[in-house]
Parts: C-alpha cells; structure tokens; sequence
C-alpha cells in the first residue's frame, strides 16, 4: 500500500493546538463600553456647569409652579389701585417680610408675584427665539461652511453683513411698526419671537460657518469623505458636533438683545416721553404701552415690561431734582431676575464647551 506523507509543520502546529483549546472554538475577548457614570467620572462637567443647571432648574421649577399658583389669571397682573399712584405722592412700599420684593406703584403690584407670575411668559419667550436661532442659523451655517465658496456661502454671507449692519433694536421697531400699519391685529408673543429670531439668527449662522470651514478641513473629515462617505454622514456625523462650539458661545450672548427691546419699548413711551403733566420723570397714572409693543396690555407680566417701570417709578430722571429718594427695589429685583437666567445659560454652554474641547483632545 501507499505509505501516507510524513505530516507537516503545520499539520503538528494545528494537532497541538486543539490539544490545548479542546474542540469548541475560541471566543474573542469581551471589551464592556463604558457606562454613562464612567464616562462622567473621566471627563466631568465641572462646578460651573452644575450651578448653571441648577439656576435653571430653579427657574423652571418656579415657572412650572406659577402655572398651577396663576393658572386663571396667568395674563393679568393682580392690581392694588392704593398702591398704584406714583411717588412722591404717596411712599411706596419697601420690601418687607409680607412683600419680600417691595410694592412696584403705577402698576400696583407685589413685585414678587409679578415676578414670579411673569417667569412663565419670560421662558418661554427666550427659549423660543433661542430655538429658533439654534434651528436656522446652525443648519444654515454649518451647510455654507461646508460648501465653501458656494452660492449659500455667499448668499449668507450677504444677508449676516446687511442684518448686522443694523442694531436689532431698531431692526426689530422697524418690523414691529410695519406690522402695526398692515395687520395691527398680528402684535404679540408668538410674532416677536419669530421676528426676533429672523435677526439675531445671521449672526449665529455666521460663527458656525467659520467653525464648519475649519473642521470641513480636518484630515479625518477627508478620509471620509475620500472612503465613500457621504455628503449626510459628513455634515451629522463630523461637521455638525465640531461646529457646535461656535452655537454655545452665542447662546449666551443672544439673551441681552431680547430683554433690551422689551425693556427700551415701555420705557421709552413712559420715561423718556412721558405724557403732558408727568412729573418727576414718570406719569403720573398707570403707565402705557406703546403700539408697536408686543405685550397684549399694560397689566401683562413680563420681566423686562417691569424692569422698564421700576427704571422710571425708582429712578427719577427730571431735570433739577433734588434729594429725590431713588426706590432701588422697584428696578434691583427684576433685573436680577434676568441675570440670573443669563447667568445660568452662559454656565451651561460654558460647561457643554469646555467638555466638548476635552473629548476633541
């Protein structure tokens, strides 16, 4: 008979083997991912970004309660006539344990209900123009940025320089008036939130395209696109999350153009240009809207709309006054009220930036 071949190296390599490993197959090691604990242990968030969090937890929470306190009268101040006449006509009422903020007159209110009624409508009106600033102007300048020298890169970057060559105070007055000519039953919330965030959007459009440009560069961004990547999976998967930096620092910044306009609106019309026969630089009866306001009436909570009438009822600005008592509760708490909102989402974005930069490293 024929005599076998003598076995290989490869042969005995392979006997020896599953002498060691038995008959099943091998299994390849199970690597766990990392749990969500894990990863906030490696890369934490940091103080600031905890105290912004819960600044604006309080908020909402004291928002949420307020809806359930006012829940039938949400739209309408509770007014007091004996504390609504002005100074110096009748001292008003300083904070105390029943009034912690203090009496407001003109409107006469408490100012700490007011405020807390008010901060609803406030949330409300931010995080909608935010929303609306976030949705628009990142997608558009993340796509621009991406095509680069493209006809949406220059489109944008003609409308960003003719927007920003005008202030958003007078841009949104200018909108608000033509509004009130043509249709002046369209004046309210929902419409300055649409019209607020039609101008402050190009500049946030404008910071992400530069930050898309730089990242469209990167080299992990070319090798993806040179493996068959496509346009969808580059702008989601690479271009979108490195551009967000460029959305966090102007989250921040976009808060103080929204109140200044609800705040320069009625004090203005009362203050500045009070009525014939105001004294001491405020008017003497409830103050008054103007018509190009988006508030719906002159009782509506809102925090700048008080800001404006503490400004004018605490701070007399007439000429030749002296030793007038300036009233520093009536202007001092409602404008905490939007530092401190402003405060808690320039925490938060600082935070998500800083832990953004850390995971690119």
């Amino acid at each position: 008979m024929y005599d076998e071949p003598p076995p290989s190296d490869e042969d005995l390599a392979d006997e020896a083997s599953e002498e060691d490993l038995g008959d099943e197959p091998s299994e390849l090691p199970r690597i766990d991912r990392p749990s969500l604990w894990e990863r906030l242990r490696r890369r934490p968030f940091g103080f600031g970004f905890w105290a912004g969090v819960a600044i604006l937890v309080f908020y909402f929470a004291a928002g949420i309660s307020a809806l359930v306190v006012f829940r039938g009268t949400l739209d309408q101040l509770a007014i007091n006539p004996t504390w609504a006449v002005a100074p110096p006509y009748q001292s008003p009422t300083p904070p105390s344990w029943q009034y912690p903020f203090g009496v407001l007159p003109g409107l006469g209110v408490d100012l700490f209900r007011a405020l807390w009624q008010a901060t609803p409508w406030d949330l409300a009106i931010v995080a909608g123009i935010l929303a609306f600033d976030v949705a628009i102007g990142c997608l558009v300048g993340v796509i621009a940025g991406m095509n680069e020298g493209g006809a949406l890169d220059a489109v944008l970057s003609w409308v960003t320089d003719t927007i920003g060559a005008i202030p958003s105070f007078f841009l949104v007055i200018g909108i608000f008036a033509a509004v009130t000519t043509l249709a002046p039953g369209d004046i309210g919330i929902p419409l300055f939130i649409v019209v607020f965030g039609f101008v402050i959007w190009p500049a946030t459009a404008r910071l992400t395209r530069d930050r898309a440009r730089i990242v469209a560069r990167q080299p992990y961004v070319e090798a993806t696109r040179a493996s068959g990547g496509g346009r969808r999976r580059i702008l989601f998967r690479h271009i979108l999350p490195g551009s967000v930096s460029a959305v966090l620092a102007q989250l921040p910044l976009d808060v103080a153009p929204i109140f200044f306009v609800l705040i320069v609106f009625p004090w203005f019309w009362n203050t500045v240009s009070p009525p014939p026969g105001a004294k001491y630089g405020v008017a003497d009866t409830t103050p008054t809207l103007p018509p190009f306001s988006p508030l719906p009436n002159v009782n509506f909570p809102e925090w700048g709309y008080l800001l404006a009438v503490g400004m004018g009822y605490g701070l007399p600005i007439s000429e030749g006054l002296v030793g007038v008592p300036v009233y520093w509760w009536m202007f001092l708490f409602p404008l905490a009220a939007i530092l401190g909102l402003a405060f808690g989402i320039a925490l938060v974005c600082d935070g998500l930036d800083r832990r953004l930069a850390t995971r690119r490293r």
